[in-house]
């Protein structure tokens, strides 16, 4: 845990001022999201925890020092990838933090265009995680098998990247970036 600790202080230190009660969330979301995540591997092979913390990183270095968004980034795949039912991130974080990961939690049958737009009609903080979360997927998509990786990098050029653009020029400039770099890989 030490690693993640010395993580967490660092993200910290780039989202100050934070509270003594907003530092003891986030340590809690890490601790409670490592334990959530033990063992699961993603579909391009990277283990899910970096998949959250990558998230995480998306957001704050790409404009947010929110705890609670942040905490959603460390939290945004508990209810959609474990068996944790979105009502302990409620009790456990508050209504706002249940929310965002309710926002982007994939549903089932729901392709991405209509996760996307789901989340952009929750709101602004909604779609800046529901974008913070494909980029870093775009960035992972080498590990994918080509024809999903195709299908992702698609969808993502056709639907995340008009998005971004339309909301938030920093994050589009750095999806676009990914997307340019994924498709060399």
């Amino acid at each position: 845990m030490t690693i993640q600790s010395d993580w967490l202080r660092s993200l910290r230190d780039r989202i100050a001022p934070v509270s003594a009660e907003d530092a003891r969330r986030l340590r809690e979301a890490l601790r409670w999201a490592c334990d959530l995540h033990l063992g699961q591997v993603r579909k391009d092979g990277s283990a899910l925890i970096d998949h959250v913390r990558g998230v995480t990183e998306n957001i704050v270095e790409l404009g947010s020092a929110d705890p609670d968004l942040v905490i959603a980034g460390l939290l945004h795949d508990s209810a959609e990838n474990t068996d944790t039912p979105l009502q302990a991130v409620r009790d456990r974080f508050g209504d706002r933090v249940a929310d965002l990961v309710d926002a982007v939690t994939n549903r089932e049958g729901e392709d991405a265009a209509a996760s996307a737009q789901r989340a952009a009609r929750a709101g602004r903080d909604a779609l800046y995680l529901r974008l913070c979360d494909r980029l870093d997927g775009v960035r992972r998509s080498p590990g994918r098998k080509p024809a999903a990786r195709e299908k992702f990098l698609a969808a993502s050029r056709e639907v995340h990247l008009v998005l971004a653009g339309e909301h938030f020029p920093r994050l589009a400039g750095a999806l676009r970036q990914a997307l340019s770099d994924a498709a060399g890989s």
